[in-house]
């Protein structure tokens, strides 16, 4: 497949619906919406996904990250409570599924050369992100760490699975390290 039609993957519906209630919405009708909408026949870069907890955590994540908006970290706090509504609604595993949807959101949508580069390098700040504003915890961060190929449904190459588990590895021992703590 060229990356030309990697371009024109479709788009599901409910990502639309998603964006444009994003900015009216609050957090509790946010999670609202997005249980109503649901994920089946969810359509995920262009294919079926029948993984509904990613379904699910990318269409969150593409109603609400935009890389013209500052960096990951920053887009993150802007839309915190929707982020951190979202993944408390989604039940046991939300959590790793927003990290894993972040992660292909990261491979799939930031620009390839000095932009993905920085989102690469950076992916540190976005997981502290998540943690300090409570968004996922440290359990799904974790989780999210030993398995390198937990976004392997959302197109990321291993290289680039590797580069932001590694920084998801410094991010946790610096935890470990207590020196995240309150």
């Amino acid at each position: 497949m060229s990356s030309d039609e990697d371009d024109e993957a479709e788009e599901d519906w409910r990502i639309a619906k998603l964006y444009a209630a994003a900015d009216k919405a609050s957090a509790d009708d946010f999670a609202l919406l997005l249980d109503e909408v649901g994920t089946k026949d969810a359509i995920v870069m262009g294919g079926v996904m029948m993984d509904a907890l990613c379904a699910r955590a990318h269409f969150v994540v593409m109603a609400l990250l935009d890389a013209d908006d500052g960096s990951i970290a920053e887009c993150i706090e802007g839309r915190r409570k929707l982020l951190k509504a979202a993944v408390a609604a989604g039940g046991v595993g939300a959590g790793v599924a927003l990290l894993s949807a972040i992660e292909g959101w990261v491979c799939s949508e930031v620009e390839e050369g000095e932009a993905r580069e920085a989102a690469l390098s950076s992916f540190g700040e976005v997981l502290k992100a998540v943690w300090e504003w409570d968004i996922v915890s440290e359990v799904d961060l974790r989780e999210w760490q030993a398995d390198e190929r937990a976004a392997r449904n959302l197109r990321v190459h291993a290289a680039d699975a590797r580069r932001m588990h590694e920084r998801g590895r410094v991010f946790l021992e610096w935890i470990d390290r207590g020196e995240g703590g309150e």
